[in-house]
């Protein structure tokens, strides 16, 4: 009985990581014209991965109770094959949980469509020769009037260029 109750505690615990993923796998799915086919495919395997670590990770963390026999562990044998099986699942949680999580991400960034530039660069060209030998041409426009709390209607004006 006390394997019973221990084996229905890890399912209440990874019940709703599970539903989670289920239920994201399912809006991918049923809302497909909703994110570009990239986004989507990097979502759904992101999913999938993280789907499948979690149902293995569940059913070894279930299972090796009921695998484990103590009176077998001073054979040597059963306990070397648990042993190797434990550290098959490790390792499959050590890499499936962040190739899944980083999949996700990527899904994410997949997804965002590329800002356009807040200035146009495009169209600036450096100016022409060396300027270090030239005199400033000319002191710079005045300031424009202060509106009531010091501050101006105008945008601020683009730093000077550094001439050192």
């Amino acid at each position: 009985m006390e394997l019973f109750g221990y084996s229905i505690l890890q399912i209440g615990g990874e019940l709703p990581t599970l539903a989670v993923l289920v239920t994201g796998l399912v809006l991918a799915v049923a809302r497909r014209g909703r994110l570009p086919h990239r986004a989507r495919a990097l979502m759904m395997s992101g999913i999938a991965v993280l789907l499948v670590v979690g149902l293995v990770g569940l059913a070894w963390t279930i299972a090796w109770p009921h695998l484990l026999d103590f009176r077998s562990i001073e054979g040597g044998g059963e306990f070397r094959r648990f042993r190797l099986l434990s550290i098959a699942v490790g390792v499959l949680a050590w890499i499936g949980y962040p190739v899944g999580t980083g999949l996700l991400v990527a899904a994410v960034l997949a997804g965002r469509p590329v800002a356009a530039p807040a200035v146009d660069w495009a169209g600036w060209t450096p100016p022409a020769g060396d300027d270090a030998g030239h005199a400033d041409p000319g002191p710079p426009p005045p300031a424009p009037a202060a509106t009531q709390w010091g501050g101006t209607d105008l945008p601020a004006p683009p730093p000077a260029p550094d001439r050192t």
